[in-house]
């Protein structure tokens, strides 16, 4: 594992400066006042950005992107799958269970006046912590960059994750405290799964669906 941090370094680095900073936000500012001041500049532009991005941390995305890679191995499949699927199961327990009090920003509203919110966006109140979303995407993004062994496709990937969980937070889906939690559930399921199916050694799980495809034709 230590080998694996010191290869993806500025990855790491990145992710663990930004993670620091949220932390050191959340204790210093209270909670409102925080989001308040994360939401208060909001523009058509980034509206539309964060819009988007923020479906890179849906289920369905998870889902298909995972199929896609049974294109390439059944290991690599089953390591996105049961990382999302692993962490997604943990962070609902702890959402409907364990913070099931936890209460969204759009339950504040009336005490952050001058608040910005993203037209079309259906605000929901209940069980915000952790972020499921935010979950979702470092499980899966942050795993696929490991997957493809590219320093450069891991960096996008913590970037891309990063990006959702601000758009969590913009979306006023979200608090910061919510997103960082939710990075460091998915971050430490994605180092997980890539960690245990190093060493699993089957020879089928290093096929794919061509290779059956091909194997049927013979």
């Amino acid at each position: 594992m230590l080998e694996l941090i010191k290869k993806y370094k500025s990855g790491f680095i990145l992710y663990d400066l930004v993670l620091i900073a949220g932390i050191i936000l959340v204790l210093a500012i209270p909670k409102l006042q925080l989001h308040l001041l994360m939401n208060n500049n909001h523009t058509d532009v980034l509206d539309v950005f964060f819009k988007s991005v923020t479906w890179l941390g849906d289920g369905w995305f998870a889902v298909v992107f995972s199929l896609c890679f049974l294109f390439l191995r059944f290991r690599y499949f089953l390591m996105l799958f049961l990382s999302f699927s692993i962490s997604g199961l943990i962070a609902q327990f702890l959402k409907r269970i364990v913070f099931s009090g936890a209460l969204r920003p759009a339950a504040f509203l009336d005490q952050m006046p001058g608040i910005d919110t993203v037209a079309g966006v259906e605000l929901h109140h209940t069980m915000s912590f952790p972020s499921g979303h935010t979950t979702t995407a470092f499980a899966v993004l942050l795993l696929a960059g490991l997957i493809f062994r590219n320093r450069m496709v891991f960096l996008t990937g913590i970037i891309l994750s990063w990006a959702v969980a601000v758009s969590r937070v913009y979306l006023s889906q979200h608090f910061l405290a919510d997103v960082l939690a939710g990075s460091v559930l998915g971050t430490l399921s994605a180092l997980f799964f890539y960690w245990y199916f190093q060493g699993l050694k089957p020879e089928w799980l290093d096929r794919s669906i061509l290779t059956i495809f091909k194997d049927r034709k013979k």
